[in-house]
């Protein structure tokens, strides 16, 4: 609990400062890094034991993400022949056959699972009036609320078989907790946004990222591992920190409008 909360106060600081005054450049680099671990994380899992797979689809990913970034008018389907390139190396390297198809939709999944998210969340982080901090607050105070919602008034298990510890308890928390992140953070940065879409958007941006924390708990227990990394001492991996925001990026950018 203390490397958790050791960790946060160390890196949210430097968040805020890098999107509120980082240039253009910096924020991309840092949204491509944090594709690019959550990448070789959710490979990992998926392909503990098939390395040349691993590189190239992440290799693959980060080329996808940063040319979205230094070509703006491209879109993640003017990328879609390079989708050929995991089929092909599959289909040169079947064995064993019984798993082949696992290993191809496993390289595909990232592209759909991490690389389209953070394609939103690049345009999200430059926008001038640093929106991102409103979805991560949205998404991350949802996440803490629900934790200790759960601990304190946790009786009746949201989806046991996914993910044990989690509550119903703490998922309304948690939404409650979006909100009130939400709401401070629009305060905060004097942004253009009615309190009534506040609340709504908040409330619903909640919903979505803890959807978002299940799928990722869902792909851990399918490959049978605890957390998706140890870079962040007390959260895991990235994508067990990012689980939630892939998930809001899109939505956030469809009811923002960017």
């Amino acid at each position: 609990m203390l490397a958790r909360i050791l960790t946060g106060v160390l890196l949210a600081p430097l968040v805020i400062l890098l999107f509120l005054k980082g240039p253009d450049w910096s924020k991309a680099a840092v949204m491509i890094l944090a594709s690019g671990l959550c990448l070789a994380e959710l490979y990992a899992m998926a392909l503990p034991d098939r390395k040349v797979e691993r590189w190239v689809g992440l290799a693959l990913g980060v080329a996808i993400q940063t040319s979205l970034y230094l070509l703006p008018e491209a879109t993640v389907g003017d990328w879609f022949p390079a989708l050929f390139v995991p089929a092909l190396l599959v289909v040169l390297r079947p064995d064993p056959i019984d798993r082949a198809a696992h290993r191809l939709f496993a390289l595909w999944a990232g592209i759909l699972y991490i690389v389209i998210p953070f394609r939103y969340g690049l345009l999200i982080a430059l926008e001038p009036k640093a929106w991102i901090l409103y979805v991560l607050a949205v998404v991350w105070s949802g996440d803490t609320a629900a934790y200790f919602a759960g601990r304190a008034f946790g009786r009746h298990k949201l989806h046991p078989t996914v993910s044990p510890k989690k509550t119903v308890e703490g998922a309304i928390g948690g939404v409650l907790g979006s909100v009130g992140g939400g709401f401070l953070m629009v305060c905060l940065l004097e942004l253009p946004l009615e309190p009534w879409k506040v609340a709504v958007f908040s409330a619903l941006g909640g919903v979505v990222g803890q959807i978002g924390d299940l799928a990722e708990s869902l792909v851990k227990r399918a490959c049978g591992v605890k957390d998706s990394g140890t870079i962040l001492p007390g959260h895991g991996g990235m994508l067990d920190r990012v689980d939630g925001v892939l998930f809001a990026f899109p939505f956030f950018a469809w009811v923002l409008g960017f």
